[in-house]
């Protein structure tokens, strides 16, 4: 039964990786209220869109974000929406994530972070050590509006 458990984690977690990848505004298909992203600031701003659960089977390629991410980036949108559930090993990826983002001197700003994994990250202050609650976001366009203050002085 335990193997069973491990091999059907495992392709859960393949199938998760496949639909969540990141890329830059020009190459990702954007969700209906990213459209309207300024132009001037799609090379400076990657999204990441974290489609079902961050668990033990998707980890190693979510680890792969920060290495992913271009030199112009200087801030990160992680749409959180999508993602209800995040165990240990999914957290403890996320923070190697962050940290190594944040060593790289990239704002990190989350949207739509839903209960369980808010709750994770609250229990080993990665919210608010490596993730102010001021950076993050309810929806989309108040994050939007934090961006065009923040990011377009930097530029």
């Amino acid at each position: 039964m335990g193997v069973v458990s491990l091999m059907f984690m495992k392709k859960m977690g393949d199938l998760t990786a496949e639909r969540s990848d990141v890329k830059s505004l020009e190459k990702e298909k954007a969700w209906a209220d990213e459209k309207d992203f300024p132009k001037n600031l799609r090379e400076e701003v990657f999204i990441k869109h974290i489609k079902g659960p961050l668990f033990f089977g998707t980890t190693s390629d979510f680890q792969l974000l920060a290495q992913q991410i271009p030199a112009t980036a200087n801030t990160v949108i992680i749409r959180m929406g999508r993602m209800q559930y995040m165990d240990q090993s999914g957290l403890y990826a996320l923070e190697d994530v962050l940290i190594d983002l944040r060593k790289s001197g990239i704002n990190v700003l989350f949207v739509d972070l839903l209960k369980q994994p808010r709750y994770m990250m609250e229990r080993v202050d990665i919210i608010p050590d490596l993730i102010p609650n001021e950076h993050i976001f309810e929806k989309f366009n108040d994050c939007l509006d934090w961006i065009r203050i923040n990011v377009r002085d930097t530029v």
